[in-house]
């Protein structure tokens, strides 16, 4: 995947994410209100870490991204972070802002998936 695309891959498992809720839509679209809310609040708080040039907090905000899209079943905005939290690690900020970037893109596609699907 290249760092400024959106990746082919659909933005969120719907239908894993519904089985882990015990397929209640009412509780699906619950969380992917609250989980959306909180990955616009992390990418917009990454972007102004990143102004700092401070690998650390960034490495530490772009784990928990990471983790809370993998358990939400968003694994295109989880692979980008993972991405990000390892070139933060290796203190590569020269990275970050492409990195920010295509989780910007990943999100702006997660914002539209749900609608597509009806929800």
């Amino acid at each position: 995947m290249k760092i400024t695309e959106s990746s082919d891959m659909p933005p969120i498992d719907l239908v894993a994410l519904g089985k882990m809720l015990g397929d209640e839509p009412a509780l699906v679209q619950m969380i992917l209100g609250k989980f959306r809310a909180e990955i616009a609040d992390d990418i917009a708080a990454l972007g102004e870490l990143a102004a700092s040039g401070d690998p650390g907090p960034i490495r530490a905000l772009a784990h928990r991204l990471k983790g809370t899209c993998s358990n939400a079943q968003a694994m295109p905005i989880s692979n980008v972070a993972q991405l990000l939290q390892t070139a933060m690690a290796a203190g590569d900020m020269s990275q970050a802002p492409g990195l920010i970037n295509a989780l910007q893109l990943e999100h702006e596609s997660l914002e539209q998936y749900p609608a597509d699907k009806g929800l």
